[in-house]
């Protein structure tokens, strides 16, 4: 069951590491990117949430929204700083403080659940982060412009570890009665931010729209979905770490469809990355 476990996490990250190709791809203004993935994926979603519905027909639509604002929210704000900070700062810098979550992490699990890493899982995570701070202080870059663009990446990386949390703290029979829900309330505050801030809300091409498509099904509906699930059926850490290692699948896509090659440092990032990662995932194996 664990292997399983993991083997789904590890696509969970594959998956959600094709969204950096697709939006690098895309033409759409970043907010209505993130508010067209979530509004597409909530609405691929409806047979998943109607089958989970019949199965638990008892349980209060009051409750699954109460639960689900809040995470929608954290989302919602996760997608829209990132999608802000990263055009305010060097990719490297954006980079570096997305990957900080594995640090906030055990302080957020606590707070929230009063959850403890353990001592594999501080050297596994001591291990991945120094893979990641070796990569992109390799070309760190320091501005007044790219200070402020960090602020708000620091901001959506919170977001996004509270976020997390939030949905390993939920209680429901079914993952399926609050995933669509979550992406449908972030995908409406989205859509609000990007009516006030674009000048065009349409999508006017084929290629836009099978953009939209794609990040809707892979790095949404599969890996955000799965990341979810993740969290409710493995530690927190495990999760944290693993995805850390977003930038491996994605630098390598990146190299092939955007010739893209990677910094000299690349090979003993992901090197370290990995047996970090191994550290965490097998203190737990052993002792499932």
């Amino acid at each position: 069951m664990f292997v399983l476990r993991m083997f789904l996490l590890v696509f969970a990250v594959v998956a959600c590491a094709t969204a950096a190709l697709m939006i690098r791809a895309s033409e759409t203004a970043p907010v209505l990117v993130a508010a067209y993935r979530l509004l597409l994926a909530s609405l691929l979603l409806v047979p998943a949430y109607l089958r989970a519905r019949r199965r638990h027909p008892s349980y209060p639509l009051a409750s699954l929204c109460r639960q689900a604002a809040p995470a929608a929210v954290l989302l919602a704000l996760h997608f829209w700083t990132w999608n802000i900070g990263v055009r305010m700062t060097a990719i490297v810098n954006a980079s570096l403080i997305g990957n900080m979550v594995p640090i906030a992490m055990p302080f957020v699990i606590w707070f929230m659940l009063r959850e403890r890493i353990s001592r594999a899982e501080t050297i596994g995570t001591a291990l991945a982060l120094t893979g990641t701070a070796l990569l992109a202080m390799a070309d760190y870059r320091l501005s007044l412009r790219n200070f402020l663009g960090d602020l708000l990446c620091f901001g959506s990386m919170m977001a996004f570890a509270v976020y997390l949390a939030w949905n390993r703290r939920a209680h429901l029979p079914s993952i399926w009665l609050y995933v669509p829900l979550v992406y449908l309330f972030a995908g409406l505050l989205c859509l609000l931010a990007g009516l006030a801030t674009a000048e065009t809300i349409l999508v006017t091409s084929r290629r836009e729209a099978l953009l939209l498509i794609g990040l809707a099904v892979v790095p949404t509906i599969v890996g955000h979905s799965l990341l979810n699930v993740s969290m409710r059926t493995l530690p927190s850490q495990v999760v944290a770490i693993s995805a850390l290692g977003q930038f491996i699948p994605a630098g390598i896509m990146a190299w092939f469809i955007f010739h893209e090659a990677p910094l000299r440092l690349f090979p003993v990032a992901t090197t370290l990355v990995i047996a970090g990662a191994l550290t965490v995932i097998l203190s737990h194996r052993n002792s499932a």
